[in-house]
């Protein structure tokens, strides 16, 4: 271990010795040595260098790794670390330069007099005054605008965009937000500036009689601290209150998912290490996603599609124009919690807006209806990236793209989504089976439909043999030209060419951290985040070819077909003969299936298997159990494999909220118990109309946490009984659960407007199937 480059500085009447340090790897330094080292420098310090410091926990904390190894299947590590010992009045910061000159990475330390703020950009805050705004924006609006063009309308909407954050901005006080010294009682700053005074004279004088006050004073303040943080923690426990929101805030940041800053991995093998690559790398993934399948078409389809496409349109009347009531009435019912896009304008400043910018805004509408024309500022989306849970970190794939889009381009995307849902409605455009982003149409309806065709092939000792399809990023790659080529057919004239307009020259931008990428075109897909984009998708895929002997179970991009026959070679048969229909359709709509995520399951209690099916002459995988909408289905539909894992992570989830939910008595038993009823019911009770029908050794696996933690959040001594805990807490147990969700869902079954979902409403299996086994199914929770 060797220390050179020592240098002395005065900064903020502060003396400080700067260092470096290099402790080799094949010396074994010990915790002596670096006491002794440190100990020589008894003055404030900034020591920085290579510690060769590897601790497996630590993983990579900002500002990340430093140590870059030849090897690109092995992950960067951090070795070189700063040790500092600085006096309150000096702050530091350390930045990773990612140099590489050598295999480690230099690292850049800060020193300020004040603390730096990192601030997210924003219109509004809790210092704005909007009656200041309202104003403002009421003086600069003018509506008497040419709107005859595109460019008058991209003018416009450029303008009001300007208009908007000026007066925002104008009306914001930029006060800065309290330190924590601030939020200190009055007897503990008096007691930090008694020490500083302390450790100042020590520092001139160097008399022990000097030191031992301050170091008196310093573990005097340490000791008040610790009772402070203790008391601040318990009176925070105790005013958790969900009207408050201090409750949710809480539980949210012990649940969010934290994922670590690693750097990515290149189709080359290099990484990408600063957030300015990142994004770049993250665009250029996006990129080449946002494109149809290039490999998938069929040239005879093609030219038919780009036939129809330059078809004239047929003469229809002008649409009915937008009303400043209908655009108000939109703005209000907008959620005030969706993240703003490039604008910066939220529905909370929407709301703020006068009648006059109401009115401008409609003007604007119907000149976009009028001329078919979407404004190239409301087609640009900055997309942010959100790491997927229990996924490598240093790849693309791993991360959930979120596009935010501007605010008044969704909200004229559900004004014209309002208009045109009739118009699907009457033309019967979705077929029955598809349940995905429509009214009144779950999961839960979904997956009874197969629940009810596999009970009957259960009673009748058949085989229901069923494959589950993957599609490869379905909504990011649906081919434009083929999706107007299916709105032209059905739509009037003005909605199909302002939805023609929506999906040309659209834009995307990658925020990453505090960098932003290039600028982007996006060449295929429904726009992720917009409003209109599930309708579409569920258009383009409405046409989805069918069998006599088959039937299909579709929610948004999950497909189920399903073949049921006493004859598992029939069933096979059956169900390979759909595929064979289904190749067909994918390669003339460009669509990919994941062959190797697909599954085929065969649900039966007989022994003899069905044979295999395959897809593009590839083989689909076989499982004895596929998750399909959440729920675990095994082929004897027992839900053992389903309450299993719903137990195992109700645990894990339990384990991150026992700071507030069990070793907590601070916080009342009501809240406790509503934490448990937002944040850990759920989990158990999605599906509980059909799995709560399951063997009772099953159910008692759920049954047995509850009991563990209603026994936690009332501290409750083991001579209580879970009968008296339940009762007290006035919950129900998992069976009496069962019984009222079934019973509830069966209500609105029986006057739904779709005639699969008015089936499920039957008193037997549908089939009326005599009962030969003994097991219970969902309608005999009634």
């Amino acid at each position: 271990m060797g220390a050179w480059l020592l240098y002395f500085l005065i900064v903020n009447n502060t003396s400080l010795t700067v260092a470096s340090i290099y402790s080799p790897s094949k010396h074994n330094v010990t915790n002596t040595q670096f006491k002794e080292y440190f100990n020589t420098i008894k003055n404030n310090f900034i020591i920085g260098g290579d510690y060769n410091a590897k601790h497996q926990p630590w993983g990579c904390p900002p500002p990340g790794p430093t140590y870059w190894q030849s090897s690109s299947s092995k992950n960067p590590d951090i070795l070189d670390i700063f040790v500092s010992k600085i006096p309150n009045n000096l702050y530091c910061t350390t930045k990773n330069i990612l140099d590489l000159n050598s295999d480690h990475s230099s690292v850049l330390l800060t020193l300020n007099t004040t603390p730096t703020k990192k601030e997210t950009p924003h219109l509004f805050n809790k210092f704005t005054n909007h009656h200041q705004f309202h104003d403002l924006v009421n003086a600069e609006i003018q509506l008497n605008i040419k709107l005859k063009t595109p460019e008058d309308i991209d003018l416009a909407v450029n303008n009001l965009t300007n208009i908007i954050q000026r007066a925002a901005w104008s009306a914001t006080d930029t006060n800065p937000s309290p330190s924590i010294l601030d939020s200190l009682p009055m007897y503990i700053r008096t007691k930090i500036s008694e020490k500083r005074r302390a450790r100042a004279l020590f520092q001139r004088t160097r008399l022990p009689s000097h030191r031992q006050n301050y170091n008196h004073l310093s573990n005097s303040l340490k000791k008040i601290l610790v009772k402070f943080k203790s008391t601040t923690l318990q009176n925070h426990l105790s005013n958790l209150s969900p009207k408050e929101d201090s409750l949710w805030k809480t539980t949210k940041q012990i649940l969010r998912y934290k994922a670590p800053n690693l750097p990515i991995k290149k189709s080359d093998g290099s990484l990408a290490c600063s957030d300015t690559e990142k994004a770049d790398l993250f665009k250029l993934h996006l990129f080449n996603t946002f494109q149809p399948h290039s490999n998938i078409s069929d040239d005879a389809h093609l030219n038919r599609v780009d036939e129809f496409l330059n078809s004239p349109l047929p003469v229809s009347l002008p649409v009915k124009p937008f009303t400043p009531n209908d655009i108000k009435y939109t703005i209000q019912k907008s959620s005030l919690n969706k993240s703003p896009g490039f604008d910066l304008i939220t529905a909370e400043v929407a709301r703020s807006l006068p009648k006059r910018a109401i009115v401008h805004i409609s003007h604007i509408y119907n000149a976009i209806l009028r001329l078919s024309y979407f404004p190239l500022l409301w087609k640009f989306s900055t997309i942010i990236l959100v790491p997927k849970p229990n996924k490598r970190p240093d790849l693309t794939s791993s991360y959930r793209p979120i596009s935010l889009l501007p605010f008044f381009a969704k909200i004229l995307e559900r004004l014209i989504l309002k208009r045109i849902l009739p118009i699907i409605i009457e033309n019967n455009v979705l077929p029955d089976t598809q349940f995905g982003f429509r009214a009144s149409h779950s999961t839960i309806h979904q997956v009874h439909r197969i629940i009810d065709a596999i009970s009957y092939a259960l009673e009748q000792k058949l085989y229901c043999t069923c494959v589950f399809l993957d599609i490869s990023q379905a909504f990011d790659r649906v081919w434009h030209d083929g999706l107007l080529y299916k709105l032209k057919k059905f739509l009037p004239p003005a909605y199909y060419l302002i939805i023609k307009s929506y999906f040309i020259e659209r834009h995307f931008q990658i925020r990453y951290g505090s960098a932003f990428s290039d600028i982007a075109v996006i060449n295929a897909g429904v726009p992720q985040g917009g409003i209109l984009s599930p309708i579409l998708y569920n258009i383009y895929a409405s046409d989805q070819p069918t069998t006599p002997f088959t039937s299909v179970a579709d929610y948004a991009d999950d497909k189920a077909i399903i073949s049921i026959n006493n004859n598992p070679l029939t069933a096979s048969s059956n169900l390979q003969n759909h595929l064979a229909y289904m190749e067909n359709w994918f390669t003339i709509w460009r669509f990919k299936v994941n062959q190797s995520k697909s599954i085929h399951t065969t649900f039966t209690l007989r022994q003899a298997p069905c044979p295999n099916v395959s897809l593009y002459g590839t083989p689909i995988p076989t499982s004895p159990t596929v998750k399909y909408l959440g729920l675990t289905l095994d082929q004897r539909l027992t839900w053992a494999h389903h309450i299993r894992a719903k137990r195992l992570a109700l645990n894990n989830r339990l384990r991150m909220l026992k700071t507030v939910l069990c070793n907590n008595k601070y916080t009342s038993t009501f809240t406790k118990l509503l934490i448990y009823k937002s944040l850990l019911k759920p989990m158990w009770t999605y599906g509980l109309q059909l799995w709560g029908s399951a063997k009772k050794t099953n159910v008692n696996k759920i049954q047995a946490f509850q009991n563990i933690v209603l026994r936690k959040l009332t501290n409750s001594p083991p001579y209580v009984s879970n009968f008296s805990l339940h009762s007290d807490l006035k919950l129900k147990t998992i069976a009496e659960e069962s019984k009222c969700f079934y019973k509830r869902f069966l209500n609105h079954l029986s006057t739904h407007s779709n005639p699969l979902i008015k089936k499920l409403a039957s008193a037997t299996i549908p089939g009326n199937p005599p009962r030969r086994l003994k097991r219970k199914w969902c309608r005999d929770l009634l």
